[in-house]
């Protein structure tokens, strides 16, 4: 996946899932509880881990990782087809 099919993914509010190295992962939303749009956050976790909450794409594929891979890099290593979008 590249980051612009990533980007186009979340504008449109999609939840993406995949497997990186035997481990899955998650690219979901976080909404505040006070229901404020504006605080709305893309949420990213390995299955049943701690979740990390970015603002931006950008900070999702460069600044966030797992096990010394970008979200970036373990996204474009792995082939569109073994990627679920929802």
């Amino acid at each position: 996946m590249t980051f612009d099919q990533l980007k186009g993914y979340v504008d449109m509010g999609n939840e993406i899932e995949f497997t990186h190295d035997g481990r899955k992962y998650s690219i979901t939303y976080f909404y505040p509880d006070d229901g404020d749009d504006e605080d709305v956050r893309i949420s990213f976790c390995e299955f049943y881990k701690e979740t990390t909450e970015v603002r931006t794409v950008e900070e999702l594929w460069n600044d966030v990782s797992r096990y010394g891979r970008s979200v970036g890099e373990m996204l474009s290593s792995i082939r569109t087809d073994d990627i679920r979008i929802f």
